[in-house]
């Protein structure tokens, strides 16, 4: 339980930071496409291993998952962001399915990266997640000032001397590593709504980027202890269930905001 507890601070701060980032880019969608992504490095992983070539899954994710995440950077250069994304997701999803279609007798584990569970984070998650955890924390804060300069006045930022596809290039690869860290504990699948849902409610409330951060964290580790709590009691995965509280909190928060209005 220890070893969960610490789980979930480590995967609570990943989420507070690259949520927010993906949230201030607005490139909310971006969540998905790298989770997939590394969905794709993961599925390539375990077609290597069942071939008897041993191979760890952290590593080849991450490659695959900063990978489409730049190439949805790069792409958006010449559209928009979401047109940039959406070709980076449909690609990895591509190459994902490919990879998965060849392999055989191996369904529990690409289950277990599909839908992730957090009660089955091991000794080496752990360590990923703590290696992963100092790694984006070291980023954003030394980039700190720089990001939210170029996240809310882009060509001001520009015009003082930064350089805004370098920044671009560190804030989604920030994204995909977190996204990797945390693929085992909660999913490809629902990463998305468990990075996303807790920091659009931040934005609602929060009156500034610190703030922000906080209540995202502070919901996302809320998420996920409710979520373990009552799979405690009922047969239904925590992570699943994280994900529904997250999500189902946001649709309240957004629905009660407008009715205000």
């Amino acid at each position: 339980m220890v070893e969960i507890f610490l789980a979930l601070i480590l995967i609570s701060l990943l989420i507070s930071i690259s949520g927010n980032l993906a949230v201030f880019r607005k490139a909310s969608f971006l969540i998905a496409s790298v989770s997939h992504s590394a969905l794709a490095g993961v599925a390539l992983s375990l077609l290597l291993t069942s071939l008897g070539f041993e191979q760890d899954y952290f590593l080849l994710a991450t490659l695959f998952a900063i990978a489409f995440a730049l190439l949805a950077s790069l792409t958006s250069r010449f559209s928009d962001i979401d047109t940039g994304v959406a070709i980076s997701f449909a690609l990895s999803m591509a190459i994902a399915v490919v990879f998965l279609s060849l392999i055989r007798g191996i369904s529990a584990k690409i289950w277990a990266f599909l839908f992730g569970e957090i009660l089955l984070v091991t000794e080496q998650d752990l360590i990923y997640l703590t290696f992963s955890t100092i790694l984006v924390i070291l980023l954003f804060g030394l980039l700190y000032n720089k990001f939210i300069f170029f996240l809310f006045d882009p060509e001001g930022a520009k015009a003082s001397g930064i350089n805004p596809k370098l920044l671009d290039i560190i804030l989604f690869a920030i994204i995909a590593t977190s996204v990797v860290a945390v693929i085992r504990s909660v999913g490809a699948i629902l990463a998305y709504s468990i990075f996303i849902a807790p920091s659009a409610i931040a934005k609602e409330f929060a009156q500034s980027v610190k703030q922000s951060l906080i209540i995202t964290f502070g919901i996302t580790l809320i998420s996920l202890m409710l979520g373990i709590s009552v799979s405690l009691i009922f047969p239904v995965s925590a992570s699943a269930l994280a994900a529904l509280i997250a999500s189902t909190l946001y649709i309240v928060v957004f629905s009660l905001r407008r009715l205000k209005k």
